[in-house]
């Protein structure tokens, strides 16, 4: 008869398979066959975990899955998309995601390539108490190591807790990533902290009842934060130093006192940092040989390799997608009996764990990697999820008010906190929200131009009158300065017009036709300058077309000049040009030219190794912008000279045409935007200040969909409905 598999959330056990399962057999998830269950009675606190075998290949692997007994069906969806967001966590001491559930399974699962292994409770009982004070420091060590790798990736673990840790003969193996997140659905937050409406692990405990891990400031409601996963690590070191989930500073032996409290601080601010931890931990003042374990604990190890060989796979089943021979491979026997009979469970760590696993294995682990200190990212101030979907794109207003536009409806942001000042509803538009001044922003809709007040989102005034009736029908503003607004226009017979809108007396002030193509698009606004309008045949995508600028007399539309740009041709959806001074510089296809606007001569050209997308961002004599190799340059507009440029940490495969290059309000920070994450740059000299990857829910998990807004020491990071303020500069 099989062993018996993990039921339900008390943590009995019976011979019982889930109750809904892609299996096609009592114990069968998927490919896999249950070999045995690794979860401790009354230690199951975040999901289930069993040792099974994959049926295609004979490999042994952990398998983590959801509690059948779990009622919300999203808390399904959201695990299946934390375990594929798992694979970017990477370290030596992280389990290997070696498999996870296909999108139609039943039931989602993740397997990794951990073999031989027990949990942290699962260590405890095999042992008969709590673990000695150097096998908990090595530990911590490990761990710590790993959170410190994650946060400078812009990761936060959000799962950490005694079942997610692994003991194998080569050392810890942490799992459970985003788990937190999976159980609180990833909710927003009330800026003023108030507790989640949403139970913890998809419904079986509520807030009030969270495990001891939790952190205080995610049971008052705060999302996951890199300073959480350092309270759930000293929570998780504090139970294998006592055997007590629930122990006290005073319970800890004096040896780990001091930097476990520091984890346990109720103060996220007081709590260390990750990489000062591991220092801390591997820091003793009688060193001894690192990450010894009981030898109950090798023992019991060793019994579980011998008690499930390996099976050898029939030879003409295929390989499972990402299925690497090597990954997660298990110890050789002689690995396994060393370490039973001598007590080292492969704890070790640096470079003496190296050289003794080289005595006594011919399976070494690979060494750690060094740490990356630099590229933290900061705590988020607030986080703020807009419910409605969002229908445009989001406009600052003075620094102050977020203005998200939505199916009908507009909703603003304080920046400062992430409070939701108003909401207006019945605002239908067909166009993005524009500042025009004086308090107002345009919300343009399919016949009628509406004025909201920003701070309030009263309707200050709607203009009807251009409708394409009496007057030519409204197309797209293109620019204003708080008296007056120019937008675009056109008759029955598609002729267009410039027209200048005062917004005081709301009376036209003068309309000019301009030849077609001209006026832009609607992605791309008409140049304000101190006497003239600018407007670029952008529109007009035809092969071989050479930029032209016509000039509109900014106070009664008289047309003052036109020119044309040899050497720079329309793209109607390619990045926009961005003027400095008499300095017109654009973008086509891997080249970035700068021309003088008054005499259309050419300044300089600079080329870039692959094509750029996106816009550029230009601060004082500086041009940032990022091509689709993801790489960023910083370009000295007055000569065109590269001042620096820095590829992306994130792989060059990804879609990099939907990167954006973004600048912090002081200019002293550059944000590279790519499908996976945020990189905030020096502006100086492009050295990595952090990176943020916010989590995400459903098939947008492990990836970014969207930009950064920037108001003085604060970047408006949005990912998907999203937002998030970060500090800066």
């Amino acid at each position: 008869m099989e062993p018996p598999i993990l039921g339900h959330r008390t943590g009995r056990t019976d011979h019982k398979p889930p109750q809904r399962t892609d299996h096609d057999g009592g114990q069968r998830i998927g490919p896999y066959r249950v070999l045995a269950p690794l979860d401790v009675p009354g230690h199951a606190d975040d999901a289930a975990r069993c040792l099974a075998r994959d049926v295609r290949t004979g490999r042994t692997v952990v398998l983590t899955l959801p509690y059948p007994a779990s009622a919300d069906a999203g808390y399904r969806v959201r695990f299946r998309a934390e375990a594929e967001n798992s694979r970017r966590l990477h370290g030596p001491w992280v389990a290997p995601v070696v498999d996870v559930a296909p999108p139609d399974a039943e039931l989602p699962w993740v397997a990794h390539g951990c073999f031989p292994a027990l949990t942290l409770p699962a260590a405890l009982a095999a042992h008969g108490g709590p673990l000695p004070e150097d096998t908990v420091r090595a530990l911590g060590a490990a761990l710590a190591e790993t959170l410190a790798a994650a946060h400078a990736n812009g990761l936060v673990h959000a799962g950490i807790s005694p079942q997610a840790v692994l003991l194998t003969p080569d050392g810890p193996r942490l799992t459970g990533y985003g788990l937190l997140r999976v159980a609180t659905g990833n909710r927003p937050v009330t800026p003023h902290g108030g507790r989640p409406a949403t139970s913890y692990t998809g419904g079986a405990a509520m807030a009030h009842d969270s495990p001891a891990g939790l952190p205080p400031e995610q049971r008052a409601g705060e999302p996951p934060r890199p300073y959480g996963d350092v309270y759930a690590l000293g929570a998780v070191l504090a139970y294998a130093a006592t055997g007590r989930k629930d122990a006290g500073p005073a319970a800890l032996p004096p040896g780990l006192r001091e930097p476990i409290a520091a984890c346990l601080s109720w103060d996220p601010a007081h709590r260390p940092q990750p990489a000062v931890l591991a220092r801390e931990f591997r820091s003793t003042a009688a060193p001894v040989s690192p990450g010894l374990v009981p030898q109950a604990v090798g023992a019991a190890l060793a019994e579980q390799a011998a008690h499930h060989p390996a099976d050898t796979p029939p030879p003409d089943l295929p390989q499972p997608v990402g299925h690497s021979p090597s990954a997660g491979r298990a110890p050789s026997r002689r690995s396994v009996a060393i370490t039973a009979l001598t007590g080292a469970a492969g704890l070790a760590l640096g470079i003496g764990g190296t050289v003794l696993w080289r005595a006594v294995t011919d399976d070494p682990p690979a060494p750690p990697e060094p740490l990356a200190l630099r590229g933290v990212a900061p705590a988020p101030l607030w986080r703020r999820r807009i419910e409605t979907e969002i229908d445009g794109t989001p406009l600052l207003w003075g620094n102050s008010h977020l203005l998200v536009p939505g199916a009908g409806e507009v909703t603003a942001v304080r920046v400062r906190d992430g409070q939701k000042m108003w909401t207006r509803h019945n605002v239908w538009g067909v166009g993005d929200l524009s500042t025009l001044g004086g308090g107002l922003v345009l919300k343009p809709g399919p016949r009628e131009l509406i004025a909201l007040s920003a701070r309030t989102g009263q309707v200050k005034w709607v203009e009807r009158g251009y409708d394409g009736q009496k007057r030519p029908r409204f197309s797209y503003p293109l620019a204003a300065d708080g008296k007056t607004l120019w937008f675009l226009a056109q008759d029955q017979e598609e002729t267009a017009s410039v027209v200048a809108y005062d917004l005081k007396t709301r009376q036209e002030r003068w309309r000019t036709t301009v030849p077609g193509g001209f006026g832009g698009s609607e992605e791309h606004s008409a140049v304000l300058r101190e006497d003239s309008l600018l407007l670029s045949n952008r529109g007009e995508s035809a092969p071989d077309n050479p930029w032209t600028y016509l000039a509109l007399g900014r106070r009664d539309g008289a047309k003052l000049w036109t020119r044309t740009y040899k050497g720079v041709l329309t793209v109607a959806d390619g990045p926009t040009e961005i003027v400095s001074g008499d300095l017109l510089i654009t973008f086509a296809s891997d080249v970035v030219s700068a021309h003088e606007i008054s005499s259309g001569r050419k300044r300089w050209h600079f080329s870039f190794s692959e094509f750029v997308y996106t816009d550029g961002a230009l601060h004082g004599r500086t041009l940032y912008a990022t091509d689709g190799d993801a790489v960023t340059y910083a370009i000295d507009v007055a000569h065109g000279k590269l001042l620096w440029r820095r590829r992306a940490a994130v792989d060059a495969a990804s879609p990099m045409s939907e990167s954006e290059t973004a600048l912090s309000h002081s200019g002293r920070t550059v944000f590279q935007i790519n499908a996976s994450e945020v990189e905030a740059l020096d502006s100086a000299d492009g050295s990595l200040r952090w990176r943020f990857a916010p989590a995400a829910e459903g098939a947008s998990a492990g990836a970014l969909s969207g930009s950064v807004l920037s108001a003085p020491g604060v970047a408006l990071i949005r990912n998907d409905q999203a937002f998030y303020a970060l500090p800066v500069d």
